[in-house]
């Protein structure tokens, strides 16, 4: 029962947060929607960034899986990239199906807001923003071994390119509530890595 009440404020929370913000939904708000009083919510939280660093875990479990899926294949190395793309094009539509507009990244979104306050919450953005750049970093670095880019490329360089990239153009996304735009982000992701060091 207990487990069911937090994966419900937290299930609730991530909605509340993506159809507006994090700085938008207070307390009371989440826990009129999960229909829980504020002891049960503070039980498992004790504060608003600990639902934001819940909200914030759970969207890297969802995105996570997608990029294990992508990466774990047994595709060429940037082909992995390009499916993850197109998977991460995919959530963005299915999102706007369910929400009526394309809600932007669920970890950029939350890095926007919760990166620069003291606390955990800037440290947890680091990890996974850095775990995310090492799916891409690895996979262009087997591309380099396989001579399908330049020997010059610098793996890691070219996966902070690749990975700022897309979250601009995810921004874009949502601004313009186009998830197409993702999806077409792929040749220009494919430039950004080729490019060599400098």
């Amino acid at each position: 029962m207990a487990d069911d009440t937090r994966t419900r404020l937290v299930r609730t929370a991530r909605a509340l947060i993506h159809g507006s913000s994090f700085a938008e939904v207070g307390i009371g708000d989440l826990c009129r929607e999960a229909g829980v009083h504020r002891g049960s919510l503070y039980h498992f939280f004790p504060s608003k960034e600990a639902v934001g660093l819940a909200v914030l875990d759970a969207n890297w479990e969802l995105l996570k899986a997608l990029l294990d899926e992508a990466f774990g294949s047994e595709a060429p190395p940037l082909e992995r990239i390009d499916d993850f793309v197109a998977g991460f094009a995919g959530m963005l539509t299915a999102a706007r199906g369910g929400m009526g507009a394309v809600p932007g990244c669920p970890i950029g979104n939350l890095a926007l807001e919760l990166s620069g306050r003291p606390g955990e919450a800037s440290v947890r953005i680091t990890e996974i923003l850095t775990a995310w750049q090492r799916y891409f970093r690895d996979a262009i670095a087997e591309a380099v071994v396989k001579e399908h880019v330049p020997p010059t490329v610098d793996p890691a360089a070219a996966a902070l390119r690749a990975l700022s990239y897309l979250q601009g153009v995810t921004l874009m996304a949502k601004a313009y509530d186009r998830p197409e735009l993702v999806a077409e982000a792929r040749t220009a992701i494919r430039a950004l890595i080729q490019t060599p060091a400098t």
